[in-house]
């Protein structure tokens, strides 16, 4: 008789941090952006009109990074460990993608780069890169983990 288990053995996500949200990222860029422009209004009415332009761009280059921060606010990689399976699974800039590994063949390798370790899943012969958004602390605690659950087949 097998026993079939539906919880998978070992679940982590990770995600961005979105302190301030899009309504927050919005009132930032209005009172950068609105005190930049007013300044410059006021340079320009004194004869200064040069500034106008730089102040332009700089708004301009404001709600790029805001724009870009906002994309990627959903980001996140979720890893499980269910049965047989190893499922990793994004979000990038709204895009989904999913990987899916063997268990018995899959193992972990942490390499040591310039920046830290780098968790990387391996299996007949596709290698996926795994929690770029954690910290230090954070990458080390799912090594233990996965290295646990991948021993436990």
């Amino acid at each position: 008789m097998h026993s079939i288990s539906l919880q998978p053995s070992l679940c982590i996500t990770s995600c961005r941090n979105d302190s301030l949200g899009p309504s927050g990222r919005r009132r930032i860029l209005l009172a950068l952006g609105g005190g930049s422009l007013s300044l410059a209004l006021v340079f320009a009415a004194l004869g200064a009109w040069p500034v106008l332009p730089y102040s332009a761009i700089e708004v301009t280059a404001l709600f790029i990074a805001f724009w870009c921060i906002g994309r990627h606010a959903g980001d996140r990689e979720s890893l499980r460990v269910e049965g047989d399976r190893v499922v990793v699974e994004r979000t990038y800039a709204g895009v989904v993608t999913r990987e899916e590994f063997n268990r018995s063949w899959t193992h972990l390798d942490v390499e040591q780069g310039v920046r830290g370790a780098r968790l990387v899943l391996s299996s007949a012969g596709k290698r996926l890169a795994i929690g770029a958004d954690l910290n230090a602390e954070e990458r080390a605690h799912v090594a233990r983990a996965l290295s646990r659950a991948l021993a436990a087949r």
